[in-house]
């Protein structure tokens, strides 16, 4: 056992752990004291900053405080360090905190922060919101804990030493095999050991409306600690969201390389939807068809275990078969790691479909595919398309499971940023950012303009009526 290495991943995770819950608490009585129409806007950064690519972030900080960076000269901070990486994995974790404590209050019920109005600030925060919202944000610390330590993309770029930098190097320099399994054991019992805490958890997430109105909260929490947490709040999403934006767009390179790059990468940038997109949906299909069997829990031990461990236990699982070395590899193994959560998402959108309505229709004579088409399927359609897109997002950003196992011409956008910013900052990062971003949004653009397309034909239907 390297203890050096393992002191180092627990101090990124741990100090991850208490600057993303801490920040994301504080962010949570923002959004709670605002109304509806900002807290809509506010929660949708809040999950922008959740799924931004990592080498995204990394990238704009890279440009910022790098050894060249424009922030060096008044700012001397070193990012190539424990510091750095931590600082770049709270921006990317503390969303978890915030949505799952916002989940929680949204129980709250107006009487309840109105029945002493003397109980304000730090005594309603004491006395009611932590009580309400400790189990919540105990759940969301052991799931940044978890993903902060397992995290490759980050640490690699960086150059700081932890435990999943270390098994890809062993697994692609060192060649200790045996070695490095008896080593990465740290890397599998940690998320198991998780997932055991949370296997009864009762998760909550935050409706666009509490039962509590913005107004009240805010007059309860009290003015300084509203301003204070709303200063908090606007700073943290200008720093994890729209400082990479804003770095990105403004970088006239980015723009000048966008022509070559698609000269030069076509097969680069269609690997990366294939994968994406395939991936997604056969996802989608095997929820769709074992929502009922309870494996719930087994499915999120590959999503939270490092990818190169998984991407090696596939090469391990289908060497010398016909899969190996072909895209077919890559889309199980993405399958394998992000089932989880559209399998997740279907389970709890087919237990709220209305059985009334079901019933109904099946003694109707309703069944099999004429039934789910007609009455289940436009019950659950936006939480599968939900489903659907995040696992996409998350493919699409993959680099940890890939980077062992792609095939010949199987390079992917994320892949080749990850290389490039691992073996020295380049100038086409910004453009193939900004086309992987593209990609991402893709399918949004397509499902409005089909919402649009189906509102303009039903439109001329109903007036002919």
């Amino acid at each position: 056992m390297n203890w050096h290495l393992l002191l180092n991943s627990l101090l990124v995770s741990g100090l991850t752990t208490l600057l993303a819950g801490t920040l994301g608490f504080a962010v949570a009585l923002a959004l709670a004291g605002v109304e509806s129409r900002w807290r809509r806007c506010l929660l949708l950064a809040a999950i922008i900053a959740l799924v931004l690519p990592p080498f995204l972030v990394t990238n704009c900080w890279l440009e910022l405080l790098g050894n060249n960076g424009s922030w060096r000269s008044w700012l001397p901070l070193n990012i190539y360090s424990l510091g750095g990486t931590i600082w770049l994995l709270t921006l990317l974790t503390w969303p978890l905190t915030t949505l799952m404590t916002l989940g929680a209050w949204s129980r709250l019920e107006a009487p309840q922060l109105e029945c002493d109005p003397m109980v304000r600030g730090w005594a309603l925060i004491r006395g009611l919101l932590w009580p309400m919202a400790r189990s919540a944000v105990a759940q969301a610390a052991v799931l940044t804990f978890v993903l902060a330590l397992n995290n490759f993309a980050v640490p690699v770029i960086l150059q700081v030493r932890v435990f999943p930098e270390e098994l890809w190097l062993a697994f692609t320099t060192r060649l200790d095999e045996a070695g490095t399994w008896a080593a990465g054991w740290p890397m599998i019992v940690a998320p198991a050991l998780g997932l055991l805490l949370l296997r009864r958890a009762n998760v909550s997430w935050p409706n666009r409306e509490g039962a509590a109105t913005g107004e009240i909260f805010r007059r309860q929490l009290g003015r300084r600690w509203f301003v204070a947490s709303a200063i908090v709040a606007v700073l943290l999403l200008l720093l994890s969201v729209g400082l990479p934006l804003q770095q990105l767009a403004a970088s006239s390179r980015t723009w000048s390389e966008l022509p070559n790059l698609f000269r030069a990468s076509p097969d680069t940038v269609w690997n990366s939807f294939a994968f994406a997109a395939v991936t997604a949906s056969l996802c989608v299909v095997i929820g769709l068809v074992s929502y009922r069997l309870r494996i719930g829990l087994f499915l999120w031990l590959p999503f939270l275990i490092p990818g190169v461990l998984l991407g090696r236990s596939m090469i391990a699982a289908f060497n010398g078969t016909m899969i190996y070395g072909t895209a077919g590899l890559v889309v199980l193994a993405f399958t394998l790691r992000y089932l989880a959560l559209p399998w997740t998402a279907i389970a709890h959108a087919r237990s709220a479909v209305d059985r009334d309505v079901i019933d109904a229709a099946s003694v109707s004579g309703a069944s099999g595919w004429p039934l789910f088409r007609g009455i289940v399927w436009p019950q659950i359609a936006s939480q599968v398309a939900a489903a659907w897109y995040i696992t996409y997002l998350l493919c699409l950003w993959d680099v940890e499971t890939l980077v062992l196992i792609y095939p010949p011409g199987g390079e992917t956008l994320a892949l080749r940023i990850f290389n490039l910013l691992h073996y020295g900052h380049n100038a086409q990062v910004n453009a193939l950012c900004v086309t992987l971003l593209a990609l991402a949004v893709a399918p949004l653009l397509v499902w409005s303009m089909w919402r649009w397309i189906g509102s303009r034909t039903r439109w001329p239907m109903a007036n002919d009526q």
